[in-house]
């Protein structure tokens, strides 16, 4: 084999790598991919302090077309889950009826403040199985 040849295959195999590495569909199908172990876990610790299991369920990732980017996050149902995620203090005020109307007396967060992380901390238990299933999805994907 001439030198010229293995350069040329080489040039030529650089070029397909780049044609998969920008086609929108491989990157989508590595961040979804990606995006799943991260998805479970936090639907496993948030079944610890299930009621409903409304909150776990609505625990899901997108692609975001525009960005070209993976949202992990929660669906309508379970728009609450930022509050668990953040944290939040409950409202303990007393309701009086005053002139024909209900109203609340004290309007001052009194509650404990409670915050029950579930994705960051799933982010970061999973973050090496992430780029290792993400790896291997690229390059079944370049196998192809």
């Amino acid at each position: 084999m001439a030198t010229g040849q293995g350069f040329e295959k080489l040039a030529a195999d650089l070029v397909r790598i780049a044609t998969k590495a920008t086609n929108q569909q491989v990157r989508r199908k590595v961040l979804e991919e990606g995006a799943k172990p991260i998805v479970e876990r936090a639907q496993r610790t948030m079944q610890r302090y299930r009621r409903t299991g409304r909150l776990d369920k609505s625990i899901h990732s997108s692609y975001n077309t525009r960005d070209e980017t993976q949202d992990i996050g929660w669906s309508n149902r379970g728009f609450y889950g930022r509050f668990y995620e953040n944290g939040y203090r409950p409202v303990t005020g007393k309701f009086v009826r005053k002139m024909g109307r209900r109203r609340m007396v004290n309007k001052r967060p009194t509650g404990r403040f409670i915050k029950r992380p579930h994705i960051r901390p799933a982010y970061v238990a999973e973050r090496e199985n992430v780029a290792r299933r993400m790896i291997e999805t690229f390059k079944n994907e370049m196998r192809e």
